[in-house]
């Protein structure tokens, strides 16, 4: 009987989402901004993303849906991720929740873009988020 539960404990471990195994997840929405591509001399525009993203932290670092990029979690509120290729494409993304104001600030930098995507450019940009913490 006692192996019957520990296969049901192995099995909900094993199919339960990362995100839920996270300590803290929260809802970032409405992510309004400013982005300056090469393609345009890095004139920057105004720009935003339109999805709802979900960001969760964990004693190892965290998440962020969207991108599998693997971050390094600094203090308790900011993650920070690097990703690369051996062509020369180079990702560096930043997100900062502050707690207070209920906000989430995001900054991307990208070089090395056309050489996995010809038709996008490399991009500096920096955003900010509604934040909103998801119900445990």
């Amino acid at each position: 009987m006692s192996r019957f539960y520990l296969a049901i404990c192995i099995t909900l471990v094993l199919f339960t989402p990362l995100p839920t195994l996270a300590s803290e997840c929260w809802r970032i929405s409405n992510i309004k901004g400013y982005s300056a591509n090469a393609d345009q001399d890095y004139k920057f525009v105004e720009d935003g993303i339109k999805k709802t993203l979900l960001l969760c932290f964990s004693p190892e670092g965290g998440t962020v849906t969207g991108t599998d990029i693997r971050f390094i979690k600094f203090g308790q509120s900011t993650l920070a991720g690097y990703g690369s290729n051996d062509k020369g494409n180079e990702l560096f993304e930043v997100y900062q929740l502050d707690r207070e104001k209920r906000k989430l600030l995001y900054v991307k930098t990208r070089i090395g873009t056309k050489t996995v995507a010809p038709l996008f450019s490399d991009v500096v940009s920096s955003f900010v988020g509604d934040a909103s913490r998801v119900s445990e």
